[in-house]
């Protein structure tokens, strides 16, 4: 149940790029495609401060936010934000050494997925 935010000055690389992260992050975890969320947001360049987003033009690499449940391992977290790091790199043609992401994990309890309350039992 990943929800993926990514955010960068550049415009969307479209739902073709997205639909591609979605797959392969389900294939990684092993999911339904249906229970991954990709949300790209286009920030305003003077609105942000970082460094390599004062180049004078793009692509940029974007920061973003990793949204999953607590249940999967730290190991599983760790080949997740590879994977995104090194297609985000290929899809959008940045380094990817500027891509930025943090896991943000979703507690049992504290989370509605599929119209219930996540309590880790499934």
């Amino acid at each position: 149940m990943p929800v993926i935010t990514l955010m960068s000055p550049d415009p969307s690389p479209g739902r073709a790029a997205l639909d591609r992260l979605a797959k392969a992050v389900t294939g990684l975890l092993g999911i339904q495609p249906e229970h991954c969320w990709v949300i790209w947001q286009r920030l305003d360049a003077e609105a942000a401060h970082r460094q390599e987003w004062r180049r004078p033009s793009g692509p940029y690499a974007p920061i973003g936010f990793v949204t999953c449940k607590a249940s999967y391992s730290r190991e599983t977290v760790g080949r997740l934000l590879l994977l995104l790091r090194d297609e985000l790199s290929t899809l959008l043609g940045v380094p990817a050494a500027e891509v930025y992401l943090a896991v943000r994990r979703a507690t049992p309890g504290e989370l509605l997925v599929r119209g219930d309350v996540w309590t880790a039992d499934a």
